[in-house]
């Protein structure tokens, strides 16, 4: 049998080119642990996967750009999911101990070690925390041993060294209050207002990941410790190194630092996606608040399902992209027009944070009419759906997707090829060597466009219509005339 598209397609997702890669075998521990044994994609040969005993990942990659450069990754698979109602921001501020003290580190000290070790900038030593994940990213000039031994160090303390002093909480939070105030607190609220109607229930619906002031405010020490406990734990933990070294060698390195991290009785195991309540029919929500952008999404929300990543789901995600990616275009002709009622619009088909698959159509309105935006998007999408696209518009993204092949081909930083491989952790898909040109066209080549158009068909296939509109006051009618507005815009409800 020929091979699934997929196993081509996986140049198209998070890949990284090396091209002195030498095979390595990954055991049968590691292929359990990094997902590889649901898997018929074979991960990249010039990584060395591995799990230790105590359930901590990691991978370990040779690269050369920079010469003599090194980057390190720590992926702690926790996110603002994982806090209770009156914890919102707590992980956050986990995230921000580091960068004050830890056990081994003083207040004011790390900064000072990085940068005899190579760190050229302090933006080199950051980390973020997102809904479902908390990275810290190290990025040194120098990759020599001793260099090594200090991120491995500084990873290490993060894992479980982090100091809950007094002084070091009352730190963190002064830092996240200063981010917070100088957030757009608008367009938190948009978002969480949007998540609380498309996911109720879930954890996504409690608002940003920063928290709010009185949440932060109210942390204490022994909160945040709790939750460290709780998820910062050898089997949630990933580690990345990308380098000019010797693989070998440094993934002999990890044991002494990280094999003695044992896991607590009391951690969290991992949690199964939240169930999506089922819906029917057209739901509407209104958002209000003077300083709103007028905006509309229409979305459909469905459970994730099965997430294994084999080459038959990477083809239909592709086929799904191939679709929104030709709808956004047609958004982008209209809205380039002076007399459109839509600045801009945008189509995608994605798994939003681990915790549901969405589809969805955003548009701007122009002049603040969110009537005649709402009509405008559902046009264009039930258009799109009940009519599909041309072959003529599948050419030209399929143009798209070849330039951006070819920029993916150049040659990835030791820090772009350490994201990417973080970022496959975290979507749980298997990173991948790349095809090579020839093979990449060949898969372009097999992309019919009737399944195009039954792919992106499927994807919004579900009779639920959730709109939400984004306005700067209350408008007549409420959401019963923005359900009223996308009936009369054509019954796109199966």
């Amino acid at each position: 049998m020929p091979r699934p598209l997929g196993f081509l397609l996986a140049v198209l997702v998070a890949l990284a080119p090396i091209s002195t890669a030498v095979a390595q075998p990954t055991g049968d521990a590691a292929r359990k642990a990094w997902g590889f044994d649901k898997s018929d994609l074979a991960p990249h040969p010039g990584v060395r996967f591995g799990v230790l005993a105590n359930g901590m990942r990691y991978a370990v990659m040779r690269s050369a750009r920079p010469a003599g450069g090194f980057s390190a990754r720590l992926r702690v698979d926790v996110g603002a999911t994982a806090e209770g109602q009156r914890e919102q921001g707590f992980v956050h501020l986990i995230e921000h101990l580091i960068f004050q003290e830890s056990t081994s580190f003083p207040a004011g000290a790390l900064p000072l070690m990085l940068a005899h070790q190579g760190m050229r900038r302090l933006a080199d030593f950051n980390a973020f925390t997102s809904y479902d994940e908390t990275v810290y990213r190290l990025d040194l000039a120098k990759s020599d041993a001793r260099s090594r031994e200090t991120a491995l160090n500084v990873m290490r303390e993060i894992s479980g060294r982090l100091a809950f002093t007094r002084g070091a909480v009352a730190g963190v939070k002064k830092q996240v209050l200063e981010e917070i105030r100088a957030r757009d607190a608008v367009q938190d609220r948009v978002a969480a207002a949007q998540n609380d109607f498309l996911l109720p229930g879930t954890p996504l619906a409690r608002g940003p990941v920063a928290g709010s002031e009185a949440s932060v405010r109210r942390a204490s020490a022994a909160a945040l410790r709790r939750l460290y406990e709780l998820y910062y734990v050898p089997r949630r933990t990933v580690l990345v190194l990308v380098g000019d070294f010797d693989p070998a060698v440094v993934e002999a390195e990890i044991v002494p630092q990280f094999g003695d991290w044992q896991a607590r009785d009391h951690d969290a195991a991992p949690a199964p996606p939240p169930a999506i309540a089922a819906r029917r029919g057209i739901e509407a929500r209104l958002f209000v608040h003077r300083a709103a952008p007028t905006s509309v999404t229409i979305a459909s929300a469905e459970s994730i399902g099965d997430a294994s990543d084999r080459g038959v789901q990477r083809d239909a995600h592709f086929l799904e992209r191939l679709g929104s990616g030709m709808l956004t275009r047609r958004l982008a002709t209209l809205a380039a027009r002076s007399d459109a009622p839509i600045t801009s619009g945008e189509a995608a088909i994605y798994t939003h944070f681990s915790t549901a698959r969405l589809a969805s159509v955003d548009v701007a309105a122009r002049n603040r009419d969110w009537r005649a935006a709402l009509q405008a998007g559902a046009r264009e999408l039930r258009r799109a759906s009940e009519e599909g696209f041309t072959q003529a518009e599948l050419d030209a993204q399929l143009a798209a997707s070849r330039a951006a092949l070819a920029r993916d081909a150049a040659p990835r930083t030791s820090a772009a090829l350490a994201d990417a491989i973080v970022d496959a952790a975290g979507r749980g898909i298997v990173f991948t060597e790349p095809a090579d040109p020839a093979a990449s066209a060949a898969y372009l080549a097999r992309v019919r466009l009737a399944d195009v158009n039954a792919a992106f068909k499927a994807a919004w296939a579900s009779p639920a219509r959730l709109i939400f509109v984004s306005h700067d006051r209350r408008i007549a009618g409420g959401e019963a005339a923005i359900a009223g507005t996308w009936h009369a815009a054509g019954k796109f409800d199966n």
